[in-house]
């Protein structure tokens, strides 16, 4: 005695054999080229962030002698 679940995998089985219905999407390339690639994608965005690491420093347009004390608005005269 079978089942109707275990009769109904080996029927669609057979179907895709015989050129039925069988879903495939195949992958552009290799599954493991997806990781190289994002790895590689998130590098180039962080050497990105770093480019622009201390530029507040270097800013221009600041004023030239700030205190700590003014900064955090306790200024003491």
């Amino acid at each position: 005695m079978t089942s109707a679940l275990s009769q109904f995998i080996v029927a669609s089985g057979e179907h895709a054999e015989e050129g039925g219905h069988a879903i495939v999407n195949e992958l552009p390339f290799e599954p493991i080229w997806f990781g190289v690639i994002a790895l590689a994608a998130f590098a180039a965005l962080l050497l990105l962030l770093m480019t622009f690491r201390n530029t507040l420093a270097l800013d221009p347009h600041a004023p030239e002698a700030r205190s700590t004390s003014d900064v955090h608005g306790t200024r003491t005269s």
